[in-house]
């Protein structure tokens, strides 16, 4: 076999490999909101027109990923299950970060996760308010949503920075940079 017939079955198998990647992307952000289909969302659509009108919600840039990964994930920690989808694309259009992962990261909660989730942060958030010693309620319903929202914002932080690390390090090796990882951690 000749250095012509290897390079171009190499060429092949790479170009497979590239396609299958992209095709199982697309598969998993089918039902994720994109210019195409923001009519159908419930309550994106009233945004629809505005939201095509703004390019940076749809740009794969570092800062707007970034800001998306952060502020998605303190939106999807925080009890306002149902309205999730609504505060993060105003939020999204706020902060110019991009929709379709600020969108993505909001499926963390569903209707399967969302109770364990809000169980968890308001267990979270009450050892917090006890170990850093913030003002305590003393009511029933408002001492719960106020531990679940300080345990959200710290742990929707703290995942935040989890998936920041992980993007990071899958961006830079796309892109055959090297990861340096106390400099990830630095910045």
């Amino acid at each position: 076999m000749s250095t012509v017939e290897s390079e171009k079955r190499h060429d092949e198998e790479h170009r497979s490999r590239v396609h299958s990647r992209i095709r199982r992307t697309k598969k998993f952000l089918r039902p994720l909101p994109r210019r195409a289909n923001l009519h159908r969302w419930p309550v994106i659509k009233w945004f629809a027109k505005a939201a095509r009108k703004t390019p940076h919600l749809w740009k794969f840039g570092e800062r707007e990923v970034r800001m998306a990964i952060y502020v998605g994930s303190i939106i999807a920690f925080l009890p306002i299950f149902g309205a999730q989808f609504a505060v993060a694309f105003l939020v999204a259009l706020a902060l110019r970060a991009n929709l379709l992962v600020i969108m993505s990261v909001q499926l963390i909660t569903n209707p399967i996760t969302f109770a364990p989730i809000y169980l968890l942060t308001k267990m979270f958030g009450a050892w917090l308010v006890d170990i850093w010693g913030l003002p305590s309620l003393h009511s029933g319903i408002s001492k719960g949503a106020y531990e679940m929202i300080i345990g959200g914002l710290v742990v929707g932080v703290i995942f935040g920075f989890i998936l920041d690390l992980i993007f990071r390090f899958f961006v830079f090796r796309r892109l055959n940079k090297s990861v340096n990882v106390k400099r990830m951690l630095k910045s």
